[in-house]
């Protein structure tokens, strides 16, 4: 997982959020409220697919197209289990948080392909 996590709060505009994605070269923002619990995830994809719709991005929240309630993992979720949920919910990103939903990281697609990237380059080293 990537424990260094952008975040953002619902009420951000939408082109405030897509200039974080380049910024940060992320896809990915977690939306967290007041306390710092999750409360949603916003995609590159969102914007893009609402933008094509028309969307306003200086006049749009991100709490309107965000993700609600999304799918989500703990530190102690097997890595199995994460790649399981990633493929079976069609999805890029899995916020990680603890009991009461602080987030604590992300683990994404990339982060998976990194470590099966090196766990095949130590299998054809070794």
């Amino acid at each position: 997982m990537t424990p260094q996590v952008t975040t953002v709060a619902p009420e951000t505009l939408v082109a405030e959020a897509i200039q974080l994605f380049g910024e940060y070269n992320i896809r990915h923002l977690l939306v967290t409220d007041q306390q710092g619990r999750l409360a949603g995830v916003f995609s590159d994809r969102d914007a893009l697919r609402q933008m094509a719709r028309g969307l306003d991005p200086f006049a749009t929240r991100v709490a309107a197209l965000m993700r609600q309630e999304p799918v989500s993992v703990t530190e102690e979720t097997s890595l199995q289990d994460a790649i399981e949920l990633i493929s079976f919910h069609r999805i890029n990103c899995l916020p990680v948080i603890d009991a009461d939903r602080y987030v604590r990281g992300v683990l994404t697609t990339t982060d998976l392909l990194s470590t099966l990237y090196r766990v095949l380059y130590w299998l054809d080293a070794s």
